[in-house]
């Protein structure tokens, strides 16, 4: 990818940051959030000391729940403009207190302490987004501690090949099918930016070649609501689509459904070389 991709990057979540969060706000995104926290919850660090970083954070929302759940929590995304409206989601002078803002891509992390984090964030699909995700997720597993954990989202390979069907374009198909990239589809071509996408096997692949152990692997989501969203008004039936989606989202014959992977990996603890095997 060009140089001047990471520029259309940065310039269009400049220009969206100030309505970014308008953009999903209805049943379905609460819906849909609902089950990404209902997942990520499982996850976060029992020791509130210890420190998470939520990784292409836009406005701030998943790092906003870090915050008021009592972490610290450091705050990281190419746009300026997005950070600025991260600075505005912590709740009291408490939680301002917890918070870190850093502008970087995630392909160079340099600016954030080696080993610190016990928990790293990345959804919205940043890494996908990147020039390189094989480097950036080498860059998120050096900033992990040992038994530190990244949960991230990518998207699904195989929730892409309508796209081009529906514009006929079979040239670009076969070009998606071999590539695996895509763009950004907005209507100012400056601000186009390609996007990479992966199916299971590919995460797989990532997390291993960072040195990273894949832990969990969901489809999200694989119940199609985002057509069907008038179901979501009603919150009992919200509930039971949720509890439908959990049972579903982890068969790998229904997670090429899904618009997204959400997945989890782990940095290895290495066993110190003065430790005694022999010991009970």
């Amino acid at each position: 990818m060009k140089r001047a991709s990471r520029s259309s990057v940065r310039k269009y979540h400049d220009r969206v940051a100030g309505r970014y969060d308008d953009s999903y706000d209805d049943a379905y995104w609460q819906w849909h959030d609902a089950l990404t926290w209902n997942h990520l919850k499982t996850f976060l660090p029992t020791d509130l000391s210890q420190d998470v970083v939520d990784l292409g954070c836009g406005t701030g929302k998943w790092g906003a729940k870090l915050l008021a759940s009592g972490f610290r929590v450091t705050f990281v995304d190419i746009s300026p403009q997005m950070l600025d409206a991260a600075r505005l989601k912590p709740a009291s002078p408490t939680q301002t207190a917890r918070a870190t803002f850093i502008q970087a891509d995630l392909i160079d992390l340099s600016a954030l302490p080696r080993g610190r984090f016990a928990l790293a964030t990345a959804f919205g699909e940043p890494i996908g987004c990147t020039e390189s995700p094989a480097q950036a997720m080498r860059q998120i597993a050096d900033i992990l501690r040992p038994g530190g954990v990244l949960v991230a989202t990518f998207d699904n390979r195989f929730a892409c090949l309508e796209h081009y069907l529906e514009n006929a374009d079979v040239d670009a198909l076969e070009r998606f099918v071999v590539q695996g990239r895509t763009h950004w589809l907005t209507a100012d071509p400056s601000e186009r930016f390609e996007i990479w996408t992966h199916g299971p096997e590919d995460v797989r692949r990532l997390v291993e070649g960072a040195g990273l152990e894949l832990v969990d692997l969901v489809g999200k989501t694989v119940l199609p609501m985002r057509r069907y969203r008038s179901l979501l008004g009603d919150s009992r039936t919200a509930r039971r689509l949720i509890a439908l989606e959990k049972k579903l989202w982890r068969d790998p014959a229904a997670i090429g459904r899904a618009a997204h992977l959400q997945a989890v990996a782990r940095k290895p603890v290495v066993a110190s070389p003065d430790a005694d095997s022999s010991a009970p």
